[in-house]
């Protein structure tokens, strides 16, 4: 009876599972982590690793046995001996005993007991969860120099300019041109209003029709239209606000090129991947050999000053270790 299925659902709710005489598979917490060099975000995780210290029986797999089998207790024990007695045969004929979802358990070329996990995640509130591929945004120095000097740049403003038709379009003047209109297009009105007005004043001033003055209900000083639209034109110009212009950019002097290095390899493999990544973030790459091993790094340019901060950038985004190389 094959009793791998029993063992992995006990690993999703124990921390340890024991097989008598065998060994015992022990969950172990692993938290988030993100990988710089592969540039990959890995989600909470339990990973199983064996112990053959651990032979003592128990009961969890045969308590195991008889819940979902429908077994007596001493039938499923017996079970789980004969599953045992099995496991230890196999290995003495250097067989490699394959556990589903969890691992291979075989002894190695010193006679020892080795135990290669399975990729399986055996925490439960991570399920579903998935690998994620993460890419760090390198920004160069003339991409800093232009955002700092965006900060100083103020946005133009224009002010509308007021025209005869939005005065016109107002709701009070309609208002107000509406009332006169009705008072001087109503003959009872106008004769009310005013023949009250006259009646109310003792004091009549008769006006002779030769005088060069006259009555008028407009002000006596009026604007033509040229001159109103002469003066509309003043004042839009006092409230447009001057452009201001734009900074160029100051071009630094003393730049140097440096090498900041990411990491050192062996094999060929290892380089061609971290090369091609750093390509494809639009960097410069430099290959070089020290003592066997093949560096990998970045080429920048920049200043004395800046240097610290190129460096700091490198390190929090690509490699924590990376160095500088003068």
């Amino acid at each position: 009876m094959d009793l791998s299925l029993h063992i992995e659902q006990l690993l999703y709710n124990n921390d340890c599972v024991i097989i008598p005489d065998i060994g015992g598979f022990i969950v172990n917490y692993t938290s988030a982590s993100i990988d710089l060099v592969d540039q990959q975000v890995y989600p909470p995780k339990k990973t199983v690793s064996f112990n053959p210290k651990l032979v003592n029986n128990d009961g969890l797999l045969a308590s195991e046995i008889v819940e979902h089998q429908h077994l007596t207790f001493k039938q499923a024990n017996q079970a789980v001996k004969e599953y045992c007695e099995q496991i230890e045969n196999d290995l003495n004929n250097n067989k490699t005993i394959h556990f589903n979802n969890i691992g291979r358990l075989y002894f190695n070329k010193d006679s020892k007991l080795e135990f290669i996990p399975a990729n399986t995640n055996f925490l439960r509130d991570a399920f579903g969860l998935p690998e994620l591929e993460c890419s760090p945004i390198l920004r160069n120095k003339n991409y800093l120099k232009t955002a700092e000097n965006n900060k100083n740049i103020k946005p133009t403003v224009v002010k509308k300019q007021t025209s005869i038709v939005d005065l016109l379009i107002n709701s009070k003047m309609i208002g107000a041109a509406a009332i006169l209109i009705l008072v001087l297009s109503t003959p009872y009105i106008y004769n009310a209003l005013f023949t009250g007005m006259a009646n109310n004043n003792n004091n009549i001033t008769m006006i002779d029709s030769n005088s060069t003055s006259h009555a008028s209900l407009l002000p006596s000083s009026t604007v033509t239209l040229s001159d109103s639209h002469k003066v509309m034109s003043e004042v839009a110009e006092e409230e447009i606000e001057p452009e201001i212009p734009i900074e160029e950019p100051t071009v630094q002097e003393n730049l140097k090129d440096y090498v900041i290095v990411l990491g050192a390899f062996s094999k060929q493999k290892n380089v061609d991947r971290l090369s091609k990544k750093l390509k494809a973030d639009n960097l410069l790459v430099d290959i070089s050999l020290k003592n066997g091993l093949t560096r990998v790094g970045v080429q920048i340019t920049c200043t004395k000053d800046e240097l610290k901060t190129q460096l700091e950038f490198v390190r929090a985004n690509y490699n924590k270790k990376a160095w500088l190389v003068q």
